[in-house]
């Protein structure tokens, strides 16, 4: 391709809608459009297009006739290489839930759940415009794809983790869409949440403005931090403005926890690291001095965050252990300092990792203990408290299958749970989540998952 071509951004499928192309009109970004009702020599095309380096994303609509196609002998070279080229760049594939959930789970999403009632919104049911606008691009809300197809074409999204979100009306689909395509404006390499009750999540923001101010300093200065504040948790979000993949971004961490340990135990290294990034000598000792001072500061405030977690907890509990045999006091504040993550900087951002197998026997054998004690505990120190049940238990289904989508389907559930969350991002939560249980009903995990589809059915409207 032409190397004076202008950058742009591919829409696949019947996508332009006109809140999209106005956002990116506005932005002064040029957008193309292609079709997959086509022939597999198109395909390759779309596929050049997506890893051509002046590609700043692409936003795909995959439909049923999409779905048959990639099931086709003659697409299944095109199908492939247009995923594994969608793996290479920022994008966001949108599919209706008639095409990407099973009938059962359809069904799920269908079933009323009277605990949820008064949150209903009418609106996600099919009006006649949904209707009118899913016949324009040639799906019917009624008609689904074959088990065997279906099964085959969502494989082949999942094992390359890719970024799909079902939706069910045309208004849901559009939220989502104008809000992937302003992060993508903005280069948004990743968004987090933190909620407020969690242990260290005071810490988090002072941990982050000593990480943004070293990027600054080692040369990163693109790299720039924003995010906002609700009444139940924090956002914290990363952009770039020079091509960082999220992966670059946890490798800058990694390096700056390395960067703070030297600060404290060998400012000698720490000096050198910033030399090696053109800072004079005189500078780099005043810098790694300064950090030094901050990171022992912060080690005290996390020592001291800690101690005073472990004295409201113990208070709370102690009539709790009462009733429970052979778990005295002193056993209760042993189980306390076994369970509460140790003051360090490495799960401030990712959340503290509670130790739920101590040592101590009446931890393993003793059941009370587990429902009474420990279960308060996890959630006290994670800030879960305040969680219904069913959110509790999409937290924990993605703590054991989420893998490294993990913290990006647990900012889901917060963001979800949270009312002061913007409206876009909650939106796009409910359908990751929607994707990620159909992913694990597919991978034969859908024991109780009907009622969780329901509750994110039931959870936000759409109007």
């Amino acid at each position: 391709m032409d190397t004076d071509e202008p950058d742009y951004f591919l829409f696949v499928g019947n996508i332009d809608s006109e809140s999209a192309t106005t956002k990116l009109r506005s932005s002064g970004v040029p957008y193309l459009k292609k079709l997959l009702s086509s022939k597999p020599e198109n395909w390759d095309t779309i596929v050049a297009m997506i890893t051509s380096p002046h590609c700043r994303g692409a936003l795909v609509v995959l439909r049923r006739s999409d779905y048959e196609a990639m099931n086709q002998p003659e697409y299944e070279e095109p199908s492939r290489a247009l995923l594994d080229a969608l793996a290479t760049r920022s994008h966001i594939i949108l599919i209706h839930e008639a095409v990407f959930l099973t009938d059962e789970q359809r069904a799920a999403n269908d079933a009323p759940l009277l605990e949820y009632e008064v949150e209903i919104d009418m609106n996600l049911r099919f009006s006649d415009e949904d209707r009118t606008f899913l016949e324009s691009i040639g799906e019917d809300p009624f008609k689904t794809v074959s088990e065997a197809t279906r099964t085959h074409v969502n494989a082949m999204l999942r094992d390359r983790r890719l970024n799909v979100i079902p939706y069910r009306t045309n208004v849901e689909r559009s939220v989502i869409a104008s809000g992937f395509l302003e992060d993508n404006e903005r280069d948004l390499l990743f968004r987090f949440y933190v909620p407020s009750g969690r242990l260290y999540a005071q810490e988090a923001e002072d941990l982050l403005g000593m990480f943004r101010e070293w990027l600054g300093q080692t040369g990163h200065s693109d790299i720039r931090q924003e995010g906002y504040s609700t009444a139940a948790g924090q956002v914290f979000e990363f952009f770039s403005g020079d091509g960082h993949s999220e992966g670059g971004l946890r490798r800058y961490f990694e390096d700056f926890s390395s960067f703070l340990r030297d600060c404290v135990a060998t400012p000698s290294a720490a000096v050198v690291r910033l030399t090696a990034n053109g800072i004079t000598e005189d500078a780099a000792t005043i810098i790694v001095s300064r950090y030094a001072t901050r990171a022992n500061r912060l080690s005290l405030d996390l020592k001291h965050r800690r101690e005073e977690r472990m004295l409201v907890l113990k208070h709370k509990l102690e009539n709790v252990v009462l009733g429970i045999d052979g778990l005295a006091g002193r056993d209760l504040e042993a189980a306390l300092d076994e369970m509460l993550p140790p003051p360090t900087t490495n799960g401030v951002l990712e959340g503290p990792k509670v130790n739920q197998s101590s040592s101590l026997t009446v931890n393993n054998f003793n059941p009370q203990f587990n429902n009474d004690v420990a279960g308060p505990i996890v959630q006290n120190i994670a800030g879960t408290i305040n969680l219904g049940a069913e959110a509790k238990d999409l937290l924990a289904l993605a703590a054991t299958f989420g893998g490294s989508e993990r913290t990006q389907l647990e900012t889901a559930v917060h963001e979800l749970e949270d009312e002061g969350a913007r409206g876009a991002e909650r939106v796009a939560a409910r359908g990751r989540l929607k994707r990620f249980l159909a992913d694990l009903g597919n991978r034969g995990l859908g024991v109780g998952l009907d009622v969780l589809q329901r509750y994110l059915e039931h959870k936000i409207g759409v109007s």
